[in-house]
């Protein structure tokens, strides 16, 4: 029976490993709507308000789900319906800053509202792109083909695509878009058919609405879209940075 018991508590170690039960908390939730799990190894858990998360945690939403969160540098997150992010990276310097955190948007719909730590301690990773913040409140929504919207509500980022071409967003109630190709355009406002099957309520819900961790009414949906009549977006930075002009004719920038 003490062989058995000292085998069992040998192993527990790896069996935390192996789950990822070693990981450090890094934030907490504060609000779930519906169904939304996390992973972590290979163990999986429905989430509740209130419970703390963990570095390369794997959030999923389900379908009309909603979470938020806060990381305790008080960065704060939200998840649409649908939405998958990984909380990669998150190195504790001191003073409850942290001087590295890296985020994954794999799928959906987000709102990222920048904490207390430097602005070069943020990354944030898509399927298509690389976004550096400096002081910022964007939404983000990552279409089935892994492009990549940004769209800003406040301060500033840049957006780099994975072939290094870069562009800085400063412009509040427009959107940069990265696509899997490697190209970055200028910014511009919503048009109709810009993702196919995906209307703008849908790509960025939290528009116009209050959430627990950002209680104010950034923007509205009608603020965003563009006049059908209108030229839309102009320029795009193709492979290795070249500009190049294209006339949108109010469907896409690409």
């Amino acid at each position: 029976m003490l062989i058995c018991a000292a085998a069992l508590i040998c192993a527990a170690p790896a069996i935390a490993a192996e789950n990822g039960a070693s990981e450090p908390e890094v934030g907490t939730t504060v609000l779930i709507k519906k169904r939304v799990t996390g992973t972590l190894g290979s163990q999986e858990r429905v989430l509740q308000e209130g419970v703390r998360v963990h570095r390369n945690e794997l959030l999923r939403t389900g379908s009309g789900a909603q979470a938020e969160l806060k990381l305790d540098d008080d960065t704060k997150l939200a998840l649409g319906q649908n939405a998958e992010l990984r909380l990669d990276e998150f190195v504790v310097a001191g003073s409850g800053d942290a001087k590295s955190v890296t985020l994954r948007f794999i799928k959906g719909a987000f709102r990222f509202i920048t904490g207390s730590s430097e602005h070069e301690s943020y990354k944030v990773e898509t399927p298509s792109a690389t976004i550096g913040v400096r002081g910022t409140v964007f939404d983000a929504y990552i279409a089935a083909n892994g492009d990549t919207l940004v769209l800003l509500h406040e301060g500033e980022v840049e957006v780099c695509s994975r072939t290094k071409t870069c562009r800085e967003h400063k412009d509040r109630g427009r959107i940069v878009r990265a696509t899997v190709l490697g190209a970055v355009a200028e910014s511009f406002k919503w048009t109709k058919g810009l993702t196919p099957g995906v209307d703008v309520a849908h790509a960025f819900p939290f528009v116009g609405h209050k959430l627990a961790i950002d209680p104010v009414r950034r923007l509205t949906h009608s603020a965003i879209i563009d006049n059908p009549v209108s030229k839309g977006a102009g320029k795009v930075l193709e492979h290795g940075g070249q500009g190049i002009k294209r006339g949108l004719k109010g469907i896409l920038p690409f």
